[in-house]
């Protein structure tokens, strides 16, 4: 009887110092998921979601200078105006001027098509305020990043509809 006694007293108290873990117990409270949707030359594009919302994150070299958080909601004009590089590039080529440019405005964001008479072409995204961060894009890249950013916003929906913390 005492054996039995013990055995159980030893079996109640094993069973009161493990932790019983449910799912409930689990609670993600902070948390960054990226999904890297394209490289072109040195520049990436990517869809974050973390606590704080949705963000296209366009990279190019250069660090936190060189990384521009889009809204969701922007992503398509601006996709529209880098579908125009090559026009811009090919009216560049055709100037007498030596050095070129044309801005175009979207929403927060400013992208200007400069050259040295269509020869070290760049497209650069910049946030519109005075001092802010830039991309800097070759005119294969432009056109490319482009093709993603007028589909990005579907590609943010997709994106909180599967990621669920």
């Amino acid at each position: 009887m005492t054996k039995k006694v013990i055995m159980i007293a030893c079996m109640l108290c094993l069973g009161a110092f493990l932790p019983l873990a449910h799912a409930e117990d689990f609670v993600i409270k902070d948390y960054i998921f990226t999904w890297y949707v394209a490289d072109a030359g040195n520049a990436t594009i990517e869809i974050q979601k973390s606590p704080a919302g949705l963000a296209v994150i366009l990279k190019s070299i250069g660090g936190p200078l060189a990384t521009l958080s889009i809204p969701p909601s922007q992503t398509k004009a601006i996709g529209e105006a880098l579908k125009k590089t090559e026009d811009y590039y090919n009216e560049q080529k055709k100037s007498e001027d030596l050095t070129s440019s044309n801005t175009v405005t979207v929403g927060n964001y400013k992208i200007t098509f400069s050259s040295k008479q269509g020869s070290s072409f760049v497209a650069e995204i910049a946030e519109s305020k005075a001092l802010g961060a830039a991309v800097l894009l070759s005119k294969e890249a432009a056109l490319k990043i482009g093709r993603y950013l007028r589909k990005a916003e579907a590609m943010t929906e997709f994106t909180d509809k599967r990621i669920r913390p």
